[in-house]
C-alpha cells in the first residue's frame, strides 16, 4: 500500500495521546519554523496596536457584565 495522508492518518490514530502530541509537534516545525522571539516580536507589536487604539479612542471596549451575560447567552443557547 502506497504511504498516503489517509494512511498515515488512519496509523498515527492508534498512537497514544502523548505520541500523536509529539508527532503533530514535530509535523509543524517542518512546515514554517516559528521561534520564541517570533512570537514574542508579534505579541509585543499587537499590545501596541491594542495600547494604541485604547489612547486614540479607536478601540472597542465591552464591560464585564456584558461579557458574562454575552458569554452565558451562547453557553446556553
Amino acid at each position: 500500500m502506497p504511504l498516503t495522508a489517509e494512511v498515515l492518518v488512519k496509523e498515527a490514530s492508534e498512537l497514544s495521546y502523548a505520541e500523536r502530541a509529539k508527532l503533530v509537534d514535530t509535523l509543524l516545525t517542518t512546515l514554517d519554523p516559528v521561534t520564541e522571539d517570533d512570537c514574542d516580536a508579534a505579541w509585543f507589536a499587537e499590545i501596541g496596536r491594542r495600547e494604541q487604539a485604547l489612547a486614540d479612542g479607536t478601540a472597542q471596549t465591552h464591560s464585564w457584565d456584558d461579557v458574562k451575560r454575552q458569554a452565558r447567552e451562547k453557553v446556553n443557547g
